[in-house]
């Protein structure tokens, strides 16, 4: 099983970076969720955090905590809700395999705005259970 974390990456006005995949990905192609990545051997979560971030946003972040852990079994992914912060930079769009739009929202405007069959399975589970992201 593959270790993954999902980057919730959160404003001072409590909103939150979402993305919609790109159309080319094998895995959910055009679904919105949060930037993420594989957690690599040589790395723990915070780090693998810090180099997506920096990789496909141009951002340097700050974890925070983490929010939430998921197995999506379907997947065959272990999935971590990784709270983060911006340090440095303005988020863009550096890989465009990886990532075809991105928006900052408040997780209720997301959750208004799109449908199950619009977002990945995480965020699908996380509007199931709001508590996790209530107090962000």
């Amino acid at each position: 099983m593959n270790h993954h974390v999902a980057l919730v990456i959160k404003t001072n006005d409590y909103k939150v970076l979402f993305i919609q995949r790109a159309l080319t990905k094998k895995t959910l192609p055009g679904a919105w969720s949060f930037p993420s990545g594989t957690v690599e051997s040589t790395e723990n979560i915070e780090e693998t955090a810090v180099r997506e971030a920096k990789e496909e946003l141009g951002v340097e972040i700050e974890p925070i905590r983490i929010l939430a852990e998921k197995e999506l079994s379907e997947f065959s992914v272990f999935l971590t809700f990784l709270l983060c912060s911006i340090k440095s930079g303005t988020p863009s769009i550096l890989e465009l395999n990886e990532i075809q739009k991105m928006e900052f929202m408040s997780f209720q405007d997301f959750f208004n705005r799109f449908s199950d069959n619009e977002i990945g399975h995480g965020l699908i589970w996380l509007r199931r259970n709001p508590q996790i992201f209530l107090n962000i």
